[in-house]
């Protein structure tokens, strides 16, 4: 059995057990809350400063002031990682997150008073076994009735806790196809993102997808197109609709767990040929390369290793 890991809560690192927040604080009461997430490789944090650096700019737009430098913030989180290294294996990697919000709220009369800002960096194993098997099959993209929520009412920079319109949307799907990753619209018709990763299209070589007018600028989304310039694949960001990923050869999910994940049917639709492609495979080998992981197969290692400790 997993041993209980350490998380950083309002100044301390203490057990996770002992993390509390209370029903006043902002996050609970009115959604008040922004998060970022990096993850490992062979327990390294992988892009930690651009994701701290979003994390601060998020902070930023919602009023919140951590009351420390982001420097510090990175310190604080690789003082989490190095507490929680004993009680994890040597070939386990981990979602490394870190959330705040507003504080316990003040009782007023037309205006929000707050106190001190909540502020707390968790580690959680990665779920290998829940998506080993979708990097061999790929994934089955369903767009639900719940639309995204549009730019002009809150900003996709803004990455909140307030996930309630994508867990409405992931349910929805999940009674399509209990395996089906949400693909949200926006109110235009035009392709979004899911509830925690970034969307891909791959026509006749060339890589597109959705503007961050109406999907949050991924640092996994940054990371692919990085990578397809280093590898001379033509890529572009334009508004996409669903026509773009019905005709598509090939497609995929970007996000900080699964890094690349193939998508091999669109609301029922075969991509290309159902089969993860060639472009897919490229960008998974050259991300893998990058990292020192090859992350496919430490995914379906540890999903063995789970199967078989049950």
């Amino acid at each position: 059995m997993a041993r209980e890991l350490f998380t950083y809560y309002n100044g301390k690192i203490v057990p996770d057990s002992a993390v509390n927040v209370h029903y006043s604080d902002s996050g609970m009461s009115f959604g008040h809350a922004v998060t970022d997430s990096a993850r490992t490789f062979h327990l390294r944090p992988f892009k930690l400063r651009e994701h701290i650096t979003r994390f601060y700019q998020t902070m930023r737009a919602v009023r919140i002031n951590p009351g420390m430098p982001p420097e510090t913030m990175e310190q604080i989180t690789l003082e989490v990682l190095a507490a929680n290294k004993p009680l994890l294996e040597a070939d386990e990697d981990v979602w490394i997150t870190q959330t705040a919000t507003g504080g316990r709220l003040k009782s007023a009369i037309g205006r929000w008073e707050f106190g001190t800002p909540t502020l707390i960096i968790n580690l959680s194993r990665l779920p290998f076994a829940s998506f080993a098997h979708l990097y061999q099959t790929g994934v089955h993209a369903v767009t639900p009735s719940t639309r995204h929520i549009p730019p002009q009412c809150l900003d996709p920079k803004i990455k909140h806790r307030n996930r309630l319109g994508m867990s409405l949307a992931e349910f929805e799907v999940k009674e399509v196809d209990p395996e089906a990753f949400a693909l949200l619209l926006d109110i235009y018709g035009n392709l979004a993102e899911n509830k925690g990763g970034n969307f891909f299209v791959v026509k006749d070589g060339v890589l597109s997808t959705p503007t961050t007018r109406n999907t949050l600028d991924g640092v996994s989304r940054a990371t692919v197109l990085e990578l397809a310039q280093q590898l001379g694949i033509p890529a572009r960001e334009e508004d996409l609709q669903p026509y773009h990923a019905i005709t598509a050869d090939e497609a995929f999910f970007c996000t900080t767990s699964f890094c690349i994940m193939p998508a091999t049917r669109f609301n029922g639709y075969v991509i290309g040929d159902g089969k993860p492609g060639p472009v897919v495979k490229c960008l998974q080998q050259a991300w893998g390369e990058m990292v020192g992981v090859d992350f496919v197969a430490q995914a379906a290692q540890r999903a063995a290793q789970a199967t078989a400790s049950t």
